[in-house]
């Protein structure tokens, strides 16, 4: 099964052009599987509906969330839907298979002083000890990310795939590489760009810019930085703030600028195009902020109101 699993993943990185985040998560997706089958002493080739059926109980018993199953079955669908259209097998047993219902949790969303306060604090830290350029580097650094992840609402690996060459100093645009390689453009704020500024004038201090690809570099600056270290570094100066590591990720900060620009009148398909939604339907989870200021507009301004 495992040789299989690797040509699966390279036909879909080949013919779909998937990114290497969705190539883990197929490939751990179907190691998981073959682990169970191995457990079972099941042969991959042999499974049908039951088996399939089984396996969806294994993975909800272990509290594993419905939206985490659904897309591990989702794999698997993919899988042997490959395996039968290249005539490796003569049925695919997950006809019929039916992905279980996800429950449509609200996002976790954080205030704008959690952002405020993790921004002054970095900008704090800068300020006491301006002589020290490597400790300078590293926080202005990480306070042009968050700059950046808040006012674009921007994924954290498409973040750390901004190549140098995509920011231009005299633009109020960024270009992002979306999902599928899709690129987008999407304004900046004034505070991102001069903070991004300042955290390039450091860059210049430790690398030749000529020769440097991403404007995040990892260690020696041929390769990007991590989304794992970024999202350390996310938890480590959200504790040093005296704030709760616990509410906060890459993503609740993606969250937060939906939620915080749709709060402040932003339209709905503005927002779907900042966040790289191909389709409107997955930004409409944000739609309880306009239910709610739907309410207060009417109550606000309908003649009827205090009979409301």
């Amino acid at each position: 099964m495992k040789q299989y699993i690797e040509n699966f993943i390279e036909m879909m990185a080949v013919e779909r052009a998937c990114s290497r985040n969705t190539q883990y998560a197929y490939s751990k997706d179907l190691y998981y599987f073959c682990k169970y089958l191995e457990g079972r002493k099941i042969n991959f080739m042999g499974i049908d509906q039951e088996i399939i059926r089984e396996y969806l109980k294994y993975i909800n018993k272990n509290d594993i969330k419905n939206n985490t199953s659904a897309r591990k079955l989702s794999s698997l669908r993919q899988f042997y839907k490959f395996l039968f259209q290249e005539n490796i097998l003569s049925h695919n047993p997950m006809n019929g298979i039916e992905s279980p219902k996800i429950s449509k949790n609200l996002p976790k969303i954080i205030s704008v002083n959690f952002i405020m306060e993790l921004i002054e604090h970095v900008k704090s830290e800068i300020d006491q000890n301006p002589s020290d350029l490597i400790n300078k580097y590293r926080l202005q650094r990480f306070l042009s990310q968050i700059e950046i992840l808040y006012s674009t609402g921007i994924r954290v690996s498409e973040l750390l795939s901004i190549k140098l060459s995509h920011f231009n100093r005299s633009s109020s645009f960024l270009i992002v590489n979306g999902k599928g390689n899709k690129e987008r453009i999407v304004p900046l704020t004034e505070n991102a760009i001069r903070e991004i500024n300042q955290y390039i004038a450091l860059l210049g201090n430790i690398y030749d810019l000529d020769n440097l690809v991403f404007l995040y570099p990892g260690l020696g600056g041929k390769s990007t930085m991590t989304r794992q270290y970024f999202a350390k570094q996310l938890k480590l100066h959200s504790r040093a703030a005296g704030l709760d590591p616990n509410q906060i990720s890459p993503h609740v900060i993606r969250h937060a600028f939906a939620s915080h620009m749709l709060s402040n009148g932003a339209d709905l398909r503005a927002v779907q195009q900042m966040l790289g939604h191909s389709d409107i339907s997955t930004t409409q989870i944000y739609t309880h902020i306009l239910d709610e200021k739907l309410k207060a507009t009417i109550k606000e301004n309908h003649p009827l109101s205090k009979n409301m």
